[in-house]
């Protein structure tokens, strides 16, 4: 059937350019006829009819993905099939660069996986050369959804950190006020011991004071006495003023 010869086809063009000793003639022709039957049979995608002008693509951004989309349709990496892809776009032939017949010779590589992969290819080379910098549409538009996202992910790490950093100096607050609460409970209660002690001095030195005033008390009624006790014998003692005798005389 079609797509048999489409396999058989593309496993000689994949000996061909793997170094084996096939007809190049024979080849080329093979590869011609079945790209005819394939079209006639509609196997070709309708964008494969319009033309890409390579000095217009960007290579340094289609490179990496074709390495990447290869990779992803056969599991594994070959660097030989994605040499070929490339140097098919950057050297093609003397009628130009043709994606039916990309797609005929890559099939000997990828088989089924060839056509999707040569599809896609084409669309992002169509809209790489339409576009000023020579990328694809698609390729602008993914790269600016990953900016966003990027830039969504960079926000919310920012509103995280910020939440944290909101966070430490709520704490960091609660912890100062609870520490100037224990500082204050503190200085009252040493104003009260301080009051205590006051007071008890102020009682010691009352007590101090009636103590005093008791003694001074003491003394000055044992002073007293004294005195009055020298007084009596001081004037017992005194000579007494001599007066003159009176003389009595006894009338008859």
């Amino acid at each position: 059937d079609r797509e048999s010869s489409l396999a058989e086809a593309g496993v000689a063009m994949a000996g061909f350019y793997r170094g084996t000793s096939t007809d190049q003639v024979k080849c080329a022709n093979a590869e011609k006829k079945l790209v005819k039957q394939l079209s006639k049979d509609g196997k070709f995608p309708k964008h494969f009819s319009e033309k890409v002008d390579m000095a217009k693509v960007s290579m340094d951004v289609m490179k990496p993905w074709i390495s990447k989309r290869i990779t992803e349709h056969l599991g594994f990496e070959d660097d030989i099939v994605v040499d070929f892809c490339i140097n098919s776009l950057l050297e093609p032939d003397e009628k130009g660069l043709d994606p039916k017949m990309l797609q005929v010779n890559l099939t000997g590589f990828m088989e089924r996986k060839a056509a999707p992969f040569c599809s896609e290819l084409w669309k992002h080379l169509l809209s790489a050369q339409d576009s000023p910098v020579g990328v694809p549409r698609e390729f602008i538009d993914q790269k600016k959804e990953e900016l966003r996202q990027k830039r969504e992910e960079a926000e919310k790490v920012q509103e995280e950190l910020k939440r944290r950093r909101d966070d430490l100096e709520e704490a960091a607050r609660a912890e100062r006020s609870a520490d100037a609460q224990a500082k204050k409970a503190r200085r009252s209660d040493d104003r009260d011991d301080d009051g205590d002690r006051d007071r008890d001095r102020d009682r010691e030195r009352g007590r101090d004071r009636d103590d005093d005033r008791r003694g001074a008390r003491r003394g000055d009624d044992r002073g007293g006495r004294g005195r009055g006790r020298g007084r009596d014998e001081s004037d017992s003692e005194s000579p007494q003023p001599r007066g003159r005798r009176r003389e009595f005389k006894w009338e008859d």
